[in-house]
C-alpha cells in the first residue's frame, strides 16, 4: 500500500461529489480543511520524506444538499521556485541539496506550509514548523501570500508554529515560534586559527552559541483576529517542539532528549538525519506562565512526543495528556521519517516483543505544585493524532479520538475513541485502509461532550481512492454513516480544522 498511497496528486480540482454513500447528517454543515502533502516528484526529483513536501490545502464543503471539494498547492517560494525548475533545489528537513557540505551549510530549511491550517475570519493560514505561515483565500484556496499577522511576527525568519492551541474560555488562540540566536559571525577569526583542529573548535563553538540560546516567542490571537506578542519561553536545550499543550494560567512544553545536533547547521547532513536521541538525558516540562512570571522546568523520565490531547488544572496540579512514544522506538521513527514511503512498522523494529504494548502510549501526566510529575498509562494499544471536543480545551475533558494501527490483517491505519470515564475503547480499523486525523464536529445546539460527529479522510487501497467520512461520534466503531468519494486517491493530510462557515464556490 505504502508507493501506491504517496503518489502525487495528478492536479488540482473543483468538484461537486456525486458518489455518496449512506447519508450526510441534515445538522451536519460547515467545511473541513486540512493541510498536507500532494506533490511526491518534481520533474525527475523525488519527494522521500513527509517533512520536504509541498503543503496542499483541501477543503471539503457541507452545504446541507451536498458535498464539494476543492484543493490548492500552496504557492510558497519553495513550490514555485522547484516547479519552474522541474526539480528540488532547495534544502528541506529531511533533504539536502545538491553539492555536498557548501550547497548546505548555514541553509535553513524551506518553508513548505504544509503541516496544519488556522481558520480566521478573512482568510485561512497555511502553517509550518519554522517559519512564517501563507495567507490562502477561505474560499478559492488561492494564495494571498506570506504574512506577519499585521507585522506582530518579527526577525528574519518570524517563526509561527504549525500547532496553534484553542483556548475555550476565552476564545482565543495560542501559538509559539523558535527565535534562533545568530551570534556574530567573524570568517577571519575562524581562517586565523593556527591549525584545521582549531578552526573546527572555533566553528562549533559559534554554533554551539546559537543552540544553546535559543528561545520560544509565545503568540496570542483573540476572538476578533487579533494577535499579540506574550512572552519569552527560555528552554533549557535544544530540541524537537513541534506542539504545545495549554491551561488558562499556562503554555506547557515539552522537551525531550530528541536533540538537533548543531553541526547540522553546517550542512554536513540533513537536520532530520542529524537528529539524536540523547540516552541518559531527562525530558522537561517547560510551565511558561501566560501571564508573564517565573518559567517552570520540571525533569522528567526520558520519552518523545508530537501530539498533545489537552491539557488543564487540577486544583494546583497541572494535568498533561499526549500519545508517550518510549525512546527505543526514535532509530524506526528515524529511518521512516526519511522514507515516509516505507513500511511505518519500521517503528518497532528495535523493539522487543515484550516491549510492545509501552512504545506508544496515551499517557496522562499529573504536575504537582512542587514539581513533581506522576504518570499514568490510560489506553491499551498505540495511537497518534490525538483530538478532543474543542469545546474543552485548557478544560477537563472524557473522550480522545486517535488514529490507531490496524487491527486486523495486512497494512493500515484506523481511528479510534477512547473513554475516559469507563475506560471502553472503540476502534474503527479495516485492513487495507488509512485513515487520518479524526475531527470532532459537535451537534448544532447541543452541549454534551460526546454529542456530533467525527470526522476523517480515508483512503481505500483495493480502489486507489479516497473519501471524506463522517461517523456518528459515541458509536464510532459502528463504521462510518456517509461517505463522499472523490475519483482519485489524496496522500496523508497532516493536520486540520473545522468551521461551521460554507466555502464558496
Amino acid at each position: 500500500m505504502s508507493f501506491m498511497y504517496w503518489e502525487s496528486v495528478p492536479g488540482e480540482y473543483d468538484l461537486t461529489l456525486t458518489e455518496i454513500t449512506g447519508s450526510i447528517p441534515p445538522g451536519l454543515t460547515g467545511t473541513l480543511y486540512r493541510n498536507g502533502s500532494g506533490r511526491w516528484n518534481i520533474g525527475a526529483s523525488q519527494v522521500d520524506s513527509l517533512f520536504d513536501a509541498d503543503g496542499m490545502v483541501v477543503a471539503f464543503a457541507i452545504d446541507g444538499s451536498g458535498v464539494r471539494f476543492k484543493n490548492r498547492f500552496v504557492r510558497t517560494e519553495h513550490y514555485v521556485t522547484t516547479t519552474a525548475a522541474g526539480r528540488m533545489v532547495k534544502r528541506g528537513f529531511a533533504h539536502q541539496r545538491p553539492g555536498g557540505i557548501r550547497a548546505n551549510a548555514f541553509r535553513l530549511p524551506a518553508n513548505t506550509a504544509n503541516t496544519n491550517v488556522m481558520i480566521g475570519a478573512d482568510q485561512l493560514l497555511a502553517l509550518w514548523e519554522g517559519g512564517r505561515p501563507h495567507g490562502l483565500d477561505l474560499d478559492t484556496l488561492n494564495t494571498i501570500g506570506m504574512c506577519s499577522l499585521d507585522g506582530v511576527l518579527k526577525g528574519p525568519i518570524g517563526a509561527y508554529s504549525a500547532h496553534h492551541t484553542y483556548d475555550a474560555t476565552t476564545g482565543s488562540r495560542v501559538n509559539f515560534g523558535f527565535e534562533p540566536y545568530f551570534p556574530r559571525f567573524d570568517l577571519r577569526h575562524i581562517r586565523s586559527a593556527p591549525t584545521r583542529e582549531e578552526k573546527l573548535r572555533r566553528l562549533k563553538e559559534l554554533v554551539g552559541e546559537a543552540i544553546t540560546r535559543v528561545r520560544l516567542r509565545l503568540y496570542d490571537t483573540d476572538a476578533r483576529g487579533v494577535t499579540r506578542y506574550l512572552r519569552a519561553v527560555p528552554l533549557p536545550g535544544m530540541g524537537l517542539i513541534h506542539d504545545m499543550a495549554l491551561t488558562p494560567r499556562y503554555a506547557i512544553f515539552m522537551l525531550s532528549p530528541l536533540r538537533i545536533n548543531p553541526w547540522a547547521l553546517l550542512g554536513h547532513k540533513s537536520y532530520w538525519d542529524a537528529m539524536r536521541f540523547k540516552h541518559g538525558e531527562p525530558s522537561y516540562f517547560i510551565l511558561a506562565p501566560r501571564d508573564g512570571g517565573r518559567v517552570r522546568v520540571i525533569e522528567t523520565d526520558p520519552f518523545y512526543m508530537w501530539h498533545y490531547a489537552n491539557a488543564y488544572e487540577d486544583g494546583a496540579d497541572v494535568v498533561v495528556e499526549l500519545p508517550r512514544f518510549a525512546p527505543e522506538t526514535f532509530g524506526g521513527m528515524q529511518a521512516w521519517g526519511a522514507d515516509t514511503r516505507s513500511d511505518m512498522a519500521r517503528l518497532y523494529e528495535n523493539v522487543a516483543p515484550e516491549a510492545l504494548p509501552d512504545t506508544v502510549r496515551l499517557t496522562r501526566f499529573r504536575i504537582t505544585a512542587d514539581d513533581r510529575v506522576h504518570t499514568e498509562p490510560l489506553a491499551p494499544m498505540g495511537c497518534e493524532f490525538p483530538q478532543i471536543d474543542q469545546r474543552r480545551s485548557t478544560q477537563p475533558h472524557t473522550v480522545t479520538y486517535v488514529t490507531v494501527p490496524s487491527d486486523g490483517e495486512g497494512s493500515g491505519e484506523g481511528i479510534g475513541r477512547f473513554d475516559h470515564v469507563d475506560g471502553t475503547v472503540q476502534t474503527y480499523c479495516p485492513p487495507g485502509h488509512k485513515l487520518v486525523e479524526p475531527i470532532f464536529v459537535p451537534r448544532p445546539g447541543s452541549t454534551a461532550e460526546a454529542d456530533g460527529w467525527v470526522l476523517s479522510v480515508g483512503y481505500d487501497e483495493a480502489q486507489h481512492r479516497s473519501r471524506l467520512m463522517v461517523f456518528d461520534a459515541p458509536h464510532l466503531d459502528h463504521g462510518p454513516i456517509a461517505e463522499a468519494w472523490l475519483p482519485f486517491h489524496l496522500p496523508m493530510s497532516y493536520h486540520g480544522g473545522f468551521t461551521s462557515r460554507v466555502a464558496g464556490q
